[in-house]
């Protein structure tokens, strides 16, 4: 006996509805399965039960944006008129279902593997990278579909089985329809789908819609890109950048709990016979060297940055951590001691235009000439401009380069000639001078000039190769450099914009993982290797005007690294949610409460929440958390953004 399934396609409209937007969320669960296996390792920590769990409260979001995006085609769907039966107007529909949840699958397509870089979904940053003309946004994607070919292709696929089922269900006309009956049913039909499709991008019926924070009450921090997706990230961070005041605090109340100015010239710990004063700076950002991949942190058996370790040896290393996880985000952490505490980083926000104090702006106060170089195009990320704002005079980039012989063809000039580059224009400035480098190498799509192809052996992949190729460049510019003048009495500070992508690690979800990067001061003259505790990018700014032993006070979210006084502490911010490290306990809060708690020295995986704990432990954190946000909201809406006049400095605060 034959079993014969039939499946009937002609289907009344909502049903017809109903149907097509039921195969959107059968979609969106994929690509959130897809986001889950190519990212696996970030996610390793997660149990089964767990997951289900994620996977299904994910549904919550997915409602939510197929809601915002196909309200139009919901209204045109169910139009109580006859028109809507017409075959152009069928037709018509059809087009309008497929393009518009094309781009929903396609941005989370996208995020499979952009999360690899940044660590979190995609947010309106994305609509400000390829609308730059500065940043080759068509060459570098058309490479991204080049090398993730496979992702392309899935794309392809699902568009294609969206068209297929958008077309193998019809619309059932009734007849008779000019009947008030008919009019009453289907514009009440109407009238119900429209309310469930405002319920739906609300998120439910609670009071407030849901946001990227409300994805917190189901699971931890690290896991919200997994739960949420692309097009709910895109959408809730879109016009919602501006930043409210705080009153945790009376401003007396505040200045004792947290202030960033620092008066440095008193700090330096004098038995190092550190002082620097009138001494030179360079400070040297590495495209994406995290300190999992150098051999003087995490030791293997063939380094790939032999000169680097052997810096190292002779230099003031700390454990360092980016406040960020794009290149955008790690300028002003560096330059300005300002991180990006909130929805956007902050060169694209509101708030860009605010008066900065930073480290060009400072040293030229006190007769230094300044120049910042990067290889990459001009424009690119903003960089020439925000390094303008914090006080370098002039900017070398491709432009500025003699040549396109050693253009990369997707980013910029090879970092090895555009470094020799960088000491002949620095051998043009009178010293004192401050220079900021960035170089570009050490990035997707991990290009190498022709004569490095398969020269270094130590390496898996082309990401390492590129990372030793950067050694490499430093090697000659180093070598180069020390034939110069000017070379003894310069302080080199050596870091990472951000961690790379996480293909490769073993383990890659927790916190060191995602913000691991060197800081270190190399200073020639003095060549004293100095193993410290914990940095940040933006502790760089306050250390070195102690190292200067400069007398101006000194704006900062960070802390005087040489101030023995203050405990190290790191800030990020991501997924709406503000993470602090203090004496090896991590805090992830909203700033109203602490959600998370995690010992890192014998949890570093944070695998164990601690709370409930008590408040003797967790009391005096969530204060100090809240005085930075209180601090950072409350002076970037202000404009106060730097040193005011009589203001007490961070000497006088008890730890």
């Amino acid at each position: 006996m034959i079993i014969r399934f039939s499946i009937k396609q002609r289907l009344n409209q909502p049903m017809l509805l109903v149907a097509r937007l039921a195969f959107v969320f059968v979609i969106l669960s994929f690509t959130r399965w897809l986001f889950y296996i190519f990212n696996l390792n970030s996610f390793h920590h997660i149990r089964f039960g767990e997951l289900m769990q994620i996977m299904f409260v994910g549904i919550r979001y997915d409602a939510s944006v197929i809601a915002y995006f196909n309200l139009l085609f919901i209204f045109l769907s169910l139009l109580p008129f006859s028109f809507r039966y017409h075959p152009l107007y069928e037709k018509s529909l059809r087009i309008i279902y497929v393009i518009t949840n094309s781009i929903l699958i396609i941005l989370n397509l996208i995020d499979v593997i952009l999360y690899r870089y940044i660590s979190k979904r995609t947010t309106t940053e994305l609509t400000e990278f390829f609308f730059n003309p500065a940043e080759n946004s068509s060459g570098l994607l058309l490479r991204f579909f080049i090398d993730f070919w496979y992702i392309l292709l899935i794309a392809i696929l699902l568009i294609y089985t969206l068209v297929y089922f958008g077309r193998f269900f019809k619309s059932q006309s009734p007849t008779p329809i000019r009947r008030l009956g008919w009019y009453v049913r289907q514009t009440s039909w109407l009238l119900v789908f429209i309310f469930f499709t405002i319920i739906a991008a609300r998120g439910g019926f609670q009071l407030k819609p849901i946001g990227l924070i409300s994805a917190a009450q189901y699971t931890e921090s690290r896991n919200i890109p997994l739960l949420i997706n692309t097009p709910f990230s895109i959408i809730k961070t879109f016009g919602s950048r501006s930043l409210t005041e705080k009153t945790y605090f009376t401003e007396q109340e505040l200045i004792d709990v947290f202030t960033p100015i620092h008066m440095t010239s008193e700090s330096l710990d004098k038995s190092d016979s550190l002082s620097c004063q009138g001494f030179n700076v360079v400070i040297l950002i590495i495209e994406s060297l995290g300190r999992d991949y150098i051999g003087f942190y995490t030791p293997r058996q063939q380094t790939l940055t032999p000169f680097l370790d052997s810096l190292f040896s002779h230099s003031i290393v700390f454990d360092g951590f980016a406040n960020g996880k794009r290149s955008i985000e790690a300028l002003p952490s560096i330059l300005a001691g300002i991180p990006s505490l909130m929805p956007s980083d902050f060169p694209s926000s509101p708030y860009i235009n605010n008066h900065i104090q930073g480290i060009g702006t400072i040293l030229k106060g006190e007769g230094y000439n300044t120049a910042f170089f990067h290889g990459g195009n001009n424009g690119t990320m903003g960089f020439d401009i925000f390094s303008a704002m914090s006080g370098f005079e002039q900017y070398f980039g491709r432009d500025e380069f003699p040549s396109n012989k050693y253009f990369d063809g997707h980013w910029g000039i090879y970092d090895e000639p555009f470094l020799l580059y960088t000491i002949q224009e620095i051998n043009k400035i009178k010293p004192p001078f401050a220079a900021g480098i960035f170089t570009l190498s050490s990035h997707h799509p991990y290009s190498l000039p022709p004569e490095f192809q398969g020269m270094f052996k130590q390496a898996h992949n082309n990401m390492e190769a590129t990372f030793c190729y950067v050694d490499h460049a430093l090697q000659i510019f180093f070598q180069e450099a020390a034939q110069q003048p000017w070379f003894e009495k310069t302080i080199f500070v050596i870091t990472a914009d951000h961690t790379p992508e996480n293909t490769y690690q073993a383990i890659s979800g927790d916190f060191e993982s995602v913000y691991a990067v060197p800081i270190v001061f190399y200073i020639p003259e003095k060549a004293i290797p100095y193993y410290r505790d914990k940095a940040q990018h933006i502790d760089i700014l306050p250390s070195l005007m102690a190292l200067l032993d400069s007398r101006q006070p000194v704006f900062s979210f960070g802390r005087n690294l040489f101030d023995p006084i203050h405990p190290p502490y790191v800030l990020n911010y991501m997924n709406e949610m503000f993470k602090f490290v203090r004496n090896d306990t991590l805090v992830i809060t909203n700033g109203d409460a602490i959600l998370e708690m995690y010992d890192l020295r014998s949890d570093p995986t944070m695998e164990h929440n601690l709370l409930p704990l008590n408040s003797s432990v967790s009391d005096p954190l969530l204060q100090f958390s809240r005085g930075i946000i209180q601090q950072y909201n409350n002076r970037m809406i202000r404009n106060q953004l730097f040193p005011l006049v009589d203001e007490p400095d961070q000497q006088h605060i008890e730890p």
